[in-house]
């Protein structure tokens, strides 16, 4: 890729309007010569907990959600010239307000800047860094959180347009409770379940494995449970990659119909979610 000029944009999180405090959390960036509309989020908020009180944490890392999808909806329909609605601007903000129109949101957007790369990627990431995670104490060694490992494999979902049938699903027994951010409903619920194995010390990798055995233990015979698809987030380190092995031969012990995908198969994922969709009828969320 030659030089490629774009714009970008800070997104920082008003807790209260009238006090105008902020704290960055996130990058955007358009560049569009290529298409390209790139977004990345900060979904950790022990920074934001510390600093306002009443901080809502659920209702914050939903919300990035949101947007984040949007972004990344936006960013397919340019990329595959499906573009429903014209562009009015050239900068990063004009483009944003075809799917965040609000500003009186919790979330605003910073100035305006500018650059030229040769990788937007990589670009993008180094913002990120400057601008947000640089802000945060440093950690000797940090644990990606699930809500990472979900930016994977939503990616590509987005990219098969399967990101649209997916919805919240509880699942309740009489002793036991969980909630799934992410599941499609073909006569029975199949949950998309992000686990983050990402860990420090190799132990509490298998202690997440046990887990999630215990949860799927917990679940087996419910009736409206259909196929579990653990969607693996692996360790940076390559010397625990004997315990992640261990791990995954632990979670393949789960007494409920599942599959486990690596991030490395995100794609592969991905494609394998739109086909089973589209052979089986299963409606998007806004269809229902």
């Amino acid at each position: 890729m030659s030089n490629v000029p774009y714009t970008y944009s800070i997104v920082k999180y008003v807790h209260d309007p009238a006090a105008a405090e902020t704290l960055n959390i996130g990058v955007v960036m358009w560049a569009p010569s290529c298409s390209y509309l790139g977004v990345k989020l900060e979904y950790r908020f022990e920074r934001l907990s510390q600093t306002f009180a009443d901080f809502d944490g659920e209702n914050f890392k939903r919300s990035l959600r949101q947007f984040e999808s949007a972004v990344e909806i936006l960013n397919v329909e340019y990329r595959d010239s499906l573009i429903l609605r014209p562009v009015t601007s050239s900068d990063v903000k004009g483009v944003l307000q075809l799917v965040w129109s609000d500003e009186d949101l919790s979330f605003r957007l910073g100035a305006t800047l500018a650059g030229i790369t040769d990788n937007l990627e990589y670009s993008l990431n180094e913002i990120f860094y400057r601008m947000v995670e640089s802000q945060y104490p440093r950690q000797k060694d940090k644990r990606r959180t699930e809500e990472e490992v979900w930016s994977t494999y939503h990616r590509e979902l987005v990219s098969v347009k399967a990101n649209r049938s997916l919805q919240p699903k509880q699942i309740v027994t009489e002793e036991f409770s969980i909630k799934f951010d992410h599941a499609f409903k073909n006569e029975k619920w199949h949950m998309l379940e992000p686990v983050s194995l990402d860990y420090v010390k190799p132990e509490s990798i298998q202690k997440r494995a046990t887990t999630w055995l215990g949860n799927a233990t917990a679940m087996q015979g419910h009736p409206e449970l259909g196929t579990l698809y653990i969607l693996l987030g692996k360790p940076k380190h390559e010397d625990h990659y004997k315990a992640y092995i261990r791990a995954k031969n632990l979670l393949h012990k789960m007494p409920v119909k599942h599959e486990i995908y690596d991030e490395d198969e995100a794609k592969d994922f991905a494609r394998d979610i739109a086909d089973y969709m589209k052979r089986h009828g299963v409606e998007s969320a806004e269809e229902k």
